[in-house]
């Protein structure tokens, strides 16, 4: 099945531990055995940000990797740490917020699009950061109101320019080969990432670790 590899650590000698986003089956977590050595079937698909086909077989709670073939890694994203930082925040979300045991093909599309778009450096990341955590939550069934130019934070909101209002409509509603494709002035886009920003952990309840180091670089 088609799948993204979200983490990867290590276990013993030559084995590793991966999380994947896949199109079948969400998020899971798979022992991979063997993939350390460089001439194992698995070593292409055992590594962050490695994208291709997975092979799996259930083993109570989790799956053993039985077959890999990978399409691509994203290396652009290790071209700077920002970048690298923004992806595993990235990875963070996906893993908190995409299903599991239930198909996941937007999710999965999403994901490769935005780390596509981060690795080539084509996309401002602002506005990456802020589709995916707009987007992602749609998905999750965390669509805001938008019918009004207000951004609902419980007991308290953001009121939202025009631009910030007509932009997170267009994420929520956009066709996903368009949802990246959208400009915004350099104050309008931090507006608009402080506004997905807080509507995500308002959420979610959470603070990402991987958030505040990537917005301490």
């Amino acid at each position: 099945m088609q799948s993204l590899i979200l983490r990867a650590g290590d276990l013993k000698e030559n084995d590793r531990l991966i999380t994947a986003l896949t199109e079948d089956l969400g998020v899971l977590t798979a022992f991979a055995n063997g993939a350390k050595r460089p001439r194992s079937p698995l070593h292409g698909m055992a590594q962050p940000f490695a994208h291709g086909t997975l092979e799996l077989r259930p083993r109570r709670d989790t799956y053993i990797v039985t077959g890999a073939q990978a399409q691509g890694v994203f290396f652009g994203l290790s071209a700077d740490l920002s970048r690298l930082a923004l992806a595993n925040y990235f990875s963070a979300l996906f893993i908190e917020l995409s299903p599991r045991e239930e198909p996941a093909p937007e999710h999965l599309r999403l994901a490769l699009n935005a780390l596509h778009f981060l690795s080539e450096g084509t996309r401002p990341q602002a506005l990456l950061k802020a589709v995916v955590e707009l987007r992602l939550l749609c998905l999750a069934g965390y669509m805001p109101d938008l019918s009004a130019p207000f951004l609902d934070l419980g007991p308290r909101g953001i009121p939202l320019s025009p631009a910030v209002h007509e932009a997170m409509r267009f994420i929520c509603a956009a066709p996903l080969e368009r949802t990246f494709r959208f400009d915004l002035p350099e104050e309008e886009m931090r507006r608009l990432g402080d506004a997905t920003e807080q509507y995500l952990l308002h959420q979610t309840g959470k603070r990402f670790a991987e958030l505040g180091y990537y917005e301490g670089l």
